[in-house]
């Protein structure tokens, strides 16, 4: 029988199928259920500084007079407690579970990174995921000045922790293979790829804009997997579109260490992860596959490479699958 058992951002995993940040994990119920249907890990439901705003700011009169009180709150004071109730929910799920707990952080002061995550660390998480999102849209700030946001916030993180560190990247990045190189040499352990936030729409009736919830796309995540795994000292971790165990054994083909799901179990029920894990291991006995080592990243880009006689010839490789597509070729 296959073994389904993988190492992800240094952390055991009994198989490389991650349940990604949502609504599915942000509650002990949730997280015990995930691996009671065998989920390999868990992404705990993202903090945002944000939603703790409400419970902590002082009214907008007092802000009126004492302006520094603003100052006061995003320098962690009072923020710097909001993980409470997410720590007690790490403390009890690690009680009752016997995989992976990582917790996800989304902050927008740089001091809250770091503080978040040591009381994380504290109460037992295996893990963390830097949920680092915001949108380039500044015409006057160049991608370098967002790439320095990005090694700054993991840099402060990993001083503070000593748990393994991810960061889920956005494809809205001038370049990710750039990034993810210098993310891996500061010490990221781990890259998901990509986040999904929410997506623009127009309402043309009222003539309103919205937004609605983002979409992950399989084959974005699966071109960057492929093209970045085993080229950048770290581990990566797809995340988007995964609808069958098909999917999961394509990433794992181009190298992804772990597989996060999401939309599919909030669709079909987080039962899907026992079909998603058997179909797999059937399909590793039928190739005569005895662990995920065995085939990991056959397909990946760098493996790819070795087929090519000279170096440039992998690089125009590229193109010429872009001509033939276009040109109407076979």
């Amino acid at each position: 029988m296959a073994d389904l058992t993988t190492s992800y951002m240094g952390l055991r995993l009994r198989n490389p199928v991650i349940v990604a940040s949502s609504g599915l994990t942000k509650s002990v119920k949730g997280i015990s259920r995930c691996a009671e249907m065998g989920a390999g890990a868990v992404v705990m439901k993202s903090i945002f500084e944000e939603q703790y705003w409400g419970e902590v700011a002082p009214s907008e009169k007092l802000l009126s007079y004492y302006p520094e009180a603003l100052d006061y709150l995003r320098k962690g004071s009072l923020l710097g407690y909001a993980p409470q109730e997410k720590c007690s929910i790490i403390e009890e799920a690690k009680r009752k579970v016997n995989i992976p707990v990582i917790a996800s952080i989304n902050c927008q002061s740089p001091e809250l990174w770091p503080d978040f995550a040591r009381q994380f660390q504290e109460a037992g998480a295996d893990g963390l995921e830097l949920n680092i999102y915001f949108l380039p849209f500044d015409i006057k700030t160049p991608g370098t000045e967002y790439e320095k946001y990005h090694l700054e916030i993991l840099e402060k993180v990993k001083k503070a922790v000593s748990i393994p560190v991810a960061v889920k990247l956005t494809s809205q990045l001038t370049s990710v293979p750039f990034l993810a190189h210098r993310l891996a040499k500061s010490g990221c352990d781990a890259l998901v790829l990509f986040n999904w936030f929410l997506q623009p729409d127009v309402k043309v009736e009222s003539l309103q804009t919205k937004n609605i919830i983002g979409k992950g796309s399989f084959h974005q995540s699966l071109r960057w997997v492929a093209l970045l795994a085993g080229r950048i000292d770290c581990d990566i971790a797809s995340s988007g579109g995964v609808e069958k165990a098909e999917d999961v054994i394509k990433q794992i083909l181009v190298g992804a260490a772990g597989v996060q799901v999401c939309s599919l179990l909030y669709r079909k029920g987080v039962e899907t992860l026992k079909d998603l894990l058997s179909n797999l291991e059937t399909w590793m006995d039928s190739h005569g596959y005895r662990s995920i080592g065995d085939f990991r990243g056959e397909l990946s880009f760098k493996k790819q490479e070795l087929v090519f006689k000279e170096p440039e010839e992998a690089k125009a490789y590229f193109r010429h699958q872009y001509m033939k597509i276009f040109s109407g070729q076979e």
